[in-house]
C-alpha cells in the first residue's frame, strides 16, 4: 500500500526540472512581450513628437519662403526660395521635412532639387468655410496690413493700389483678433477688395469666430 502512494510523488519531484523550465520560458516570453509593448509605445511617442516637430518646421519653412525680399505675395506660386538659404538662416535639416511625402502636397521641389516653392496660394488649408486671422504685404508698393476675414486660397486687394495680395501668414481666430485690424482697430471689412466677398455677393464675415 506505501509503495502506490509514493509513486505519483516520485513522479512531481522527477517532473519538477520540466516545470521549472516551463515556468522560465513563460516568464521570458511575459516579460520580452513587456518589452516589445513599451518599444513600441515608445515608437509611436517618438513618431508623435516628430510629426509635431516636422508639421511646426513645415510651418516655419512656408513662412519663410512667403517672407522672403523676392517674394511676390500677388503671385505665391511663381516664387522660388533656395533650400539651402533656409537650411542656412532657419532650420538646419530643413531638406527633409521639404522632401518628407507628408508635404509633398506643401511644397514643390525643383527639378535641380536646389530650390522649393510653396504650393498653395495661402498658408492655411484648413476648411474652406473657416474665416482665419491673416497678414499681407503689398511688394509693388510695399502697404502692409492684417485682417481677420481671410481665407483659404483667397486674395484682397491692396487700398492704395489696388494689386491683388495673397496672405503670407494666417493663424485661426482667438479672442482680441479685430475684425480689420488697423491702427484703431474698428475699421469696417473692406467688401469691394475681398475675393470672398466679392464671390459670395455679400459680406465674408460670419456671427462667430472661427477658433481652433
Amino acid at each position: 500500500g506505501a509503495e502506490p502512494q509514493r509513486a505519483p510523488a516520485a513522479r512531481w519531484a522527477a517532473d519538477a526540472p520540466r516545470r521549472e523550465e516551463e515556468a522560465r520560458r513563460a516568464e521570458e516570453a511575459r516579460r520580452a512581450a513587456r518589452r516589445a509593448a513599451d518599444a513600441l509605445l515608445e515608437a509611436q511617442r517618438a513618431a508623435n513628437a516628430f510629426r509635431v516637430y516636422a508639421e511646426d518646421a513645415a510651418a516655419k519653412i512656408d513662412l519663410f519662403i512667403r517672407t522672403r525680399r523676392r517674394f511676390d505675395s500677388a503671385r505665391p506660386l511663381e516664387c522660388a526660395c533656395e533650400i539651402a538659404l533656409i537650411e542656412q538662416n532657419l532650420l538646419n535639416g530643413a531638406r527633409e521635412i521639404i522632401e518628407r511625402h507628408d508635404y509633398g502636397a506643401r511644397f514643390a521641389i525643383s527639378n535641380s532639387g536646389n530650390s522649393v516653392r510653396v504650393r498653395h496660394l495661402t498658408p492655411f488649408q484648413g476648411d474652406a468655410t473657416h474665416r482665419v486671422y491673416g497678414k499681407f504685404e503689398c511688394r509693388p508698393c510695399g502697404r502692409k496690413w492684417e485682417s481677420a476675414s481671410t481665407w483659404r486660397d483667397k486674395w484682397q486687394a491692396c487700398q492704395r493700389c489696388e494689386t491683388r495680395t495673397y496672405p503670407y501668414d494666417q493663424h485661426p481666430l482667438v479672442q482680441g483678433d479685430h475684425t480689420d485690424a488697423t491702427e484703431d482697430n474698428r475699421r469696417p471689412h473692406d467688401m469691394a477688395r475681398c475675393e470672398r466677398c466679392r464671390e459670395l455677393g455679400r459680406i465674408c464675415v460670419p456671427g462667430r469666430y472661427y477658433a481652433a
